[in-house]
């Protein structure tokens, strides 16, 4: 068996060929979570996509869900760029531009709208959400980290007591409508009608 029960290889203290293997490996899964979804990505299928040997694979993902994790997270990354791309050729020009409820929607309805292309990742986060990986749960960390200077880039101008709050009832209402949906509990019409709802309310027109 090729796992091994050891912490991963720290990104900061990886080459730049170290990197770019694991860079092969995120792709992989990308491309796989994509095609099937998650609960069908298995380590040696993403070792064997990427043409990462196994073992490697395990030196810098202590498991499946944080290479999952990882590969989420880099997903995310590349989502957001584009969102933030798209709003800057808008009419307006500026990401920051207009009344931070309108930005943060405006935000927010493109991410969902990618979403609802890609139901795939919209699983894999929830799954995600739930697990008890550590180094997985780093990840996620890390994640919500980069979605929090967003979030504070589209509330710019609003007051920290506010700021705060909104963006965890935000946020909260999208992990929660996301779930909602891929569990068929709720439409997708429903989760991105409840996300405008709590932008409104904690954000104002």
């Amino acid at each position: 068996m090729v796992k091994v029960d050891s912490a991963p290889q720290l990104v900061s203290t990886m080459t730049r060929g170290q990197l770019e293997r694991r860079r092969k490996l995120t792709d992989a899964v990308i491309e796989l979570v994509s095609e099937t979804g998650p609960e069908n990505v298995q380590m040696r299928e993403v070792a064997e996509r990427s043409g990462v040997a196994l073992g490697t694979a395990y030196r810098y993902f202590s498991s499946k869900d944080h290479l999952l994790a990882a590969a989420v997270t880099e997903w995310q990354r590349r989502l957001t760029d584009r969102v933030l791309a798209e709003m800057n050729r808008g009419p307006r020009g500026q990401a920051g531009d207009g009344p931070p409820g309108d930005r943060v929607f405006a935000y927010l309805q493109r991410e969902l709208r990618a979403f609802q292309r890609h139901p795939n990742f919209a699983r894999l986060v929830s799954q995600l959400n739930a697990s008890g990986d550590p180094f997985a749960s780093e990840a996620l960390a890390e994640l919500a980290v980069a979605n929090e200077a967003v979030m504070n880039l589209l509330m710019e101008g609003v007051p920290a007591e506010v700021a705060r709050p909104a963006r965890i009832a935000v946020n909260a209402t999208l992990m929660l409508g996301l779930s909602a949906w891929t569990t068929g509990r709720a439409t997708f019409g429903e989760v991105a009608r409840d996300v405008e709802q709590v932008i409104r309310l904690v954000l104002g027109p």
